[in-house]
């Protein structure tokens, strides 16, 4: 895949995911280790990627991702909202999701332990440092993943939960848990298409917020 093809093509899978092909841990084990060359705050690398293969922990932590969503939302929406809008499209997706993530093969949450004690003062900068050393290796993650002709997306319901979901996996206390990846082969013939996007003529500016365009 040309590399502009793979970045502008990555999207978020959740109904075009496989349920019932298999999963080579191998390959994902190689996609961790890219991932894992990003960037990340001072070169700390204080990262643990908790791969959930197991059936009954993965409904565990699914039971608590439905409960989630739920508590947040009251109940299903996506059919009250239809098809026909790009959010509807969206909360089909979504609601589809958590009522199959038990069967997505493979869920991988990665976790951080934050180095830089944060105040009143410095939380931005602590928060930036936390997330900028989370989300570059998930999206090389994302990237490696679908070169290989596999499919996720960034899911971060179940930090609604974090408490419960980390005493299923045993996620010592201290480590921040940025994300859930469900993983699975995409169905076949599945090919995704760059994505609507505004213009960059209304989202980028130069020198000052009410400066020209590039």
């Amino acid at each position: 895949m040309e590399i502009d093809q793979l970045l502008t093509t990555t999207r978020s899978a959740r109904k075009s995911l496989d349920l019932e092909a298999d999963v080579d841990l191998g390959e994902v084990r190689e996609c961790l280790r890219i991932g894992l060359q990003a960037a990340n705050g001072s070169n700390n690398q204080s990262w643990r990627w908790v791969v959930v293969t197991d059936p009954v922990r993965r409904g565990q932590v699914a039971a608590q991702y439905r409960e989630a969503y739920f508590e947040m939302t009251g109940g299903p929406v996506a059919a009250q909202l239809g098809t026909a809008s790009p959010l509807g499209r969206i909360m089909n997706s979504t609601e589809w999701l958590v009522e199959n993530i038990a069967e997505v093969p493979t869920l991988v949450i990665p976790c951080y332990e934050p180095y830089i004690g944060e105040t009143s003062e410095n939380s931005s900068f602590a928060a930036a440092t936390l997330w900028g050393s989370i989300f570059p290796p998930v999206w090389n993650f994302q990237l490696a993943l679908h070169s290989r002709g596999y499919g996720t997306c960034i899911t971060t319901l179940h930090l609604n939960r974090e408490a419960q979901v980390r005493e299923i996996l045993g996620i010592p206390e201290g480590y921040v848990q940025g994300c859930l990846l469900p993983v699975a082969r995409l169905r076949s013939g599945k090919v995704f298409t760059p994505a609507p996007r505004r213009p960059l003529e209304e989202v980028v500016v130069v020198d000052a917020w009410e400066g020209g365009t590039l």
